[in-house]
């Protein structure tokens, strides 16, 4: 199939995906500020996944309008291969997403099988140190590409100038470090799956067990879900990426499409499986006031 021809395909997807995405994550992120109960830790870094889904989001769509016209050329063109065409901006975003889930299932493998132990344990308020720590790691990860980026007027494409050697190093560093994020993320749900559903040790609320342990397997399904979509639709980036194929091929922009998709999909995990947040919608929606809880603090 003819490049042009993939992206008038792809075109009405990605408005779907754009707007969707946008909207939900919005959504989500107002939801979770209006309602103090549910000002808690996993809450604030599903808000920090959204920010960079919206972020991605916004990006994509000068991204999508190059596609149907001419690639300037020169400094213009460089700039624009740096920040939309190459998709770089997603690549901060996405590594941000993966290392806020990876924190998301070790705090809830803390929070779950390690509730008195103080080590490491991830208080509100350090969640914004955290949280900056994981902007400025993926930013400075990802500074190499920026750099390096540049339109070659030769080939009439982006251009990644930099040695072999370097960009053999440079990937193998972030499929490293994907490997170890998927591992920890593994292990964590894992730990928690085989304490909830089949050796029943998780600490309970004393006050309601059953509905304790009922809320517990929805937050730990919530999370899989939004972790395994997310893995799934990063890979084929990842594999893209580090092989260098050109813009204009199926594989390239097949796989950024997926990228695009898990952008939009986490708003729709909540809807379905968190009545808690389906009930802060009904509210906003409705222009009430959110309620004030005198209760513990909600996850999803």
């Amino acid at each position: 199939m003819e490049s042009w021809s993939v992206d008038i395909v792809l075109l009405p997807f990605y408005i779907l995906i754009v707007i969707a995405g946008i909207l939900g994550n919005i959504l989500f992120i107002t939801v979770v500020r209006r309602h103090r109960s549910m000002h808690t830790t996993t809450n604030f870094l599903l808000a920090n996944v959204a920010v960079s889904d919206i972020i991605s989001l916004v990006f994509c769509v000068p991204g999508i309008i190059l596609r149907f016209v001419e690639h300037p050329s020169g400094n213009v063109g460089s700039f624009l291969c740096k920040f939309v065409t190459m998709h770089l901006v997603a690549g901060i975003t996405l590594l941000v997403s993966g290392l806020t889930l990876t924190l998301i299932s070790i705090e809830r493998y803390k929070a779950l099988l390690r509730p008195t132990s103080l080590h490491l344990k991830l208080h509100k308020q350090r969640v914004i140190i955290a949280i900056s720590l994981i902007w400025g790691f993926s930013i400075a990860f990802v500074l190499p590409l920026f750099i390096k980026q540049r339109y070659e007027e030769k080939v009439k494409q982006c251009f990644m100038e930099w040695k072999e050697s370097n960009s053999r190093i440079y990937w193998t560093l972030l499929a490293t470090l994907v490997g170890v994020a998927v591992i920890t993320m593994t292990f964590c749900y894992f730990q928690i799956i085989k304490a909830l559903y089949f050796n029943n040790i998780l600490p309970p609320n004393e006050s309601n067990i059953e509905q304790d342990d009922k809320d517990k397997q929805k937050i730990i399904t919530i999370l899989i879900t939004v972790t395994f979509s997310f893995v799934l639709c990063f890979i084929p980036f990842i594999i893209v990426s580090a092989v260098n194929l050109s813009t204009r091929s199926l594989l390239y922009k097949l796989s950024y499409f997926l990228v695009y998709t898990s952008c939009c999909g986490n708003p729709v995990v909540y809807i379905f499986q968190s009545a808690k947040y389906r009930a802060g919608l009904k509210e906003l929606f409705k222009g009430r006031p959110a309620v004030r809880r005198s209760e513990r603090s909600l996850e999803l």
